[in-house]
């Protein structure tokens, strides 16, 4: 075999064996997952690295798309197709060809269904905080730990699942984001001090702040127990939006991004916001309230009209 002589999904597996070999599971399992939507978009024939072109791209996004995957998952299909067309050229595996991936989607779209607003998650605080719940005992802990995730700052659900006993100390919890390593420092209210007395995890034996993981911090086994762990919540969390009448579906990320859209409603900088939950970057925070912006300017345009008549 010629040294580019080599298609896309080889590179696709070559990719996942690497994450996989550095425990990165969740990395590998989109490696596989975007190496099958190409099988599927190619009946199963190998498809050469060489013969990649902006309209071949172009013609896998409009597959996705009528398969009825959403444009941010289109956009990480590309972006990892994109990371490893890269490696390829690294290896010397492929051409570098400039401007490939411009014609397809690569961005990130902002969906406001993903927030709740003030009242609804009041109303979440609220029944979380009781101690005799209308709920069944498997919905209020579920609950309970949406509440909690919202009160330390919209912490992401992987990062809370493995949080460690050592990382909370004084009343504060000290971590590492999963996603960027990033470190944080949440400092505890008094509600959410409350809802960790009842979560927490009472097994001596155990590292885990909260008894949801019982398998070693980064082996596979982890991985699965946590995938099957946040198929469990989401599933949860919408009995309990249709149980209370709310419209929005509801998953453990909703509460990270009702924790951003409140802030920015109650006028904190999306650069607090964005220093608040750990951001890679301000342009993340942005792209998380460009709904709530653009609906600030067209209240501007509205006003000026109004003032002008």
């Amino acid at each position: 075999m010629r040294k580019q002589d080599l298609s896309i999904q080889a590179m696709l597996q070559m990719m996942q064996e690497q994450h996989e070999s550095n425990r990165k599971w969740s990395t590998a399992s989109l490696y596989r997952s975007v190496m099958n939507k190409v099988n599927a978009f190619m009946q199963n024939k190998a498809f050469m690295l060489k013969n990649i072109s902006p309209s071949w791209l172009k013609s896998f996004e409009c597959f996705l798309r009528t398969s009825g995957n959403s444009w941010n998952t289109i956009s990480t299909y590309m972006r990892v197709l994109n990371a490893a067309y890269n490696e390829a050229v690294m290896m010397n595996r492929a051409i570098f060809k400039p401007l490939l991936f411009n014609k397809v989607y690569t961005g990130v779209m902002a969906d406001r269904e993903n927030a709740l607003d003030e009242q609804e998650m009041g109303k979440l605080i609220k029944l979380s905080l009781l101690k005799e719940s209308l709920l069944k005992p498997s919905l209020h802990q579920t609950l309970q730990y949406f509440v909690l995730m919202f009160m330390l700052r919209g912490m992401p659900f992987v990062d809370m699942v493995f949080l460690k006993k050592n990382e909370l100390k004084s009343g504060t919890i000290s971590y590492r984001r999963m996603k960027t390593g990033r470190p944080l420092t949440v400092e505890l209210e008094e509600p959410a001090i409350d809802l960790l007395h009842n979560l927490v995890n009472t097994d001596e034996s155990s590292p885990y702040l909260f008894p949801l993981i019982h398998y070693p911090d980064g082996s596979e086994e982890a991985h699965k127990e946590y995938k099957a762990i946040l198929r469990t919540f989401n599933n949860r969390l919408c009995k309990i939006g249709k149980l209370l009448g709310i419209e929005h579906k509801i998953s453990t990320y909703t509460a990270r991004h009702t924790w951003v859209t409140i802030a920015f409603l109650c006028d904190i900088s999306s650069a607090v916001i964005s220093q608040s939950v750990g951001h890679s970057s301000i342009k993340v925070t942005e792209t998380y309230l460009k709904p709530f912006q653009q609906k600030s300017i067209n209240a501007a345009n509205r006003k000026v009209i109004q003032h002008v008549m």
